[in-house]
């Protein structure tokens, strides 16, 4: 039993060395041998814990994937949409190292469909559980078009752009979600 703990603890400690050459060096200039180094782990072992480079980027997004339920997890269970909204834009979008891996899992995904197909089943998710707290009409939509704004925002961030008031983009996508405003707006 101690051996499984132990290969659980060097795996995670090789995931979490490959998480950080990815950061570092992106996907494309991440080598086995990088991991192997960041991890303090002989190459072979890097490849007996993880496998191959596509069971390490599958990992990697199991690894962020058991982060963002994690997050969802905090948001009571009669929670509103704006609480989940709150838990989109300062938790899961607000971590610079899961928005960059992210974001270079996007590029990779460019060219491999199933990553394409995962990455797209993992923001449907996310849409999804926030829409299902919405009240009124358009839920998808309007939780679709909240996760696109925090997901632009976190983007336009990494670009050096960045609101002159993030409250005000707080509250715009806060407004996407609130049927009294769309009432108001006659929308």
């Amino acid at each position: 039993m101690a051996g499984r703990r132990i290969d659980d603890e060097r795996r995670d400690e090789t995931l979490a060395a490959f998480e950080a050459c990815v950061v570092r060096k992106g996907f494309a200039k991440t080598t086995l041998s990088d991991v192997a180094e960041a991890a303090g782990q002989p190459r072979p072992l890097v490849r007996y814990f993880i496998g191959n480079r596509a069971d390490m980027v599958s990992a990697l997004i199991d690894r962020l994937l058991e982060r963002g339920e994690a997050q969802f997890r905090q948001l009571p269970k009669d929670g509103s949409a704006g609480q989940a909204l709150d838990i989109v834009l300062d938790q899961i979008f607000a971590d610079d190292t899961t928005n960059i891996v992210i974001m270079e899992l996007w590029q990779l995904s460019l060219r491999d469909a199933a990553l394409r197909a995962r990455l797209a089943a993992i923001y449907d998710r996310v849409i999804f559980e926030i829409a299902a707290l919405i009240d009124g009409p358009d839920p998808r939509d309007r939780a679709f078009s909240a996760v696109a704004m925090a997901f632009g925002a976190t983007f336009f961030r990494h670009l050096g752009l960045c609101p002159m008031n993030a409250e005000h983009v707080r509250r715009a996508s806060h407004r996407l979600l609130s049927v009294d405003d769309l009432i108001l707006k006659g929308a």
